[in-house]
């Protein structure tokens, strides 16, 4: 329930457990990318840095349209850019959080198995996201409430760094402890500008995955602290990630050579019990 991008990831049992050394590529590092911080005049202090992540916070707040349908509103604000095994950039060399702000505004839709409920099951059906740099970093933001969306007030220079359309896959749901969760497998594209930001890979990566997840203490449902059948829907106090890749991983393959192995192995074994 709150606007993420990542991927959804799934293997096979049998090729993990019987393929170790097969299963090594699938389970090859995040595509890593190229950040520019001095690009598009938002710092003259940073450096050229290599990351593999984004990480931050977000705030939504969904309402139902009618039927199993509801809208989801909000933004999500980053904080760190992030080098898996390394840790967060230092924003001595990022400037992210000092120089400019790193912000995503999104207007999602969601088609759920009935009216939201924890255990309640929701597809992501659309989504129209924007990747936005703050220079100066002084926008202000609220968070959702019951009554009204978050919004990002904006100061200065906004310099758009890239867009998202259409969606691929995306779950999301409330679970039975209050909190909200959603993951997201979505398109991906640069700006001009954000092609000056995300130097490198050329071309960047046409699709992004984000997944973030909130406490207890972070949702509000206008039908009270279960939000059984809840119409109305406030999330904070989520924080996610968002990465990017070329195409969704295909495990599939290597579940096959993994169940084929196994074949192999019994057939083994049956031809040595009879010999």
């Amino acid at each position: 329930m709150h606007i993420q991008f990542k991927r959804l990831r799934t293997a096979s049992a049998a090729a993990l457990l019987c393929a170790g050394a097969l299963a090594a590529p699938y389970a090859s590092a995040i595509p890593s990318f190229s950040v520019n911080p001095n690009s598009n005049g938002l710092s003259v202090a940073g450096q050229t840095f290599q990351a593999d992540t984004m990480s931050g916070s977000s705030s939504a707040r969904l309402v139902y349209n009618g039927g199993t349908s509801y809208t989801g509103t909000g933004y999500i604000q980053y904080n760190a850019f992030v080098s898996t095994g390394n840790g967060n950039v230092p924003t001595t060399i990022s400037r992210i959080g000092f120089d400019y702000g790193l912000y995503a505004t999104f207007v999602q839709t969601f088609t759920c198995s009935g009216l939201l409920s924890p255990g309640v099951s929701c597809g992501v059906t659309s989504i129209a996201l924007d990747l936005w740099a703050d220079a100066g970093n002084d926008n202000s933001y609220s968070n959702s409430t019951l009554a009204a969306a978050p919004v990002v007030t904006t100061n200065g220079t906004q310099v758009k760094l890239g867009t998202v359309s259409s969606v691929v896959a995306g779950q999301a749901g409330l679970n039975a402890l209050g909190g909200a969760f959603q993951n997201i497998n979505s398109n991906f594209a640069l700006t001009a500008a954000g092609a000056l930001f995300f130097t490198s890979p050329t071309p960047f990566y046409s699709l992004a995955f984000s997944s973030f997840n909130n406490t207890t203490q972070g949702i509000a449902c206008n039908t009270g602290p279960t939000c059984a059948g809840t119409t109305i829907v406030a999330i904070n106090s989520e924080s996610g990630n968002t990465d990017f890749n070329r195409a969704v991983p295909e495990p599939g393959p290597l579940a096959l050579i993994g169940i084929g192995m196994i074949g192999l192995i019994m057939a083994r074994r049956a031809g040595k019990a009879k010999s």
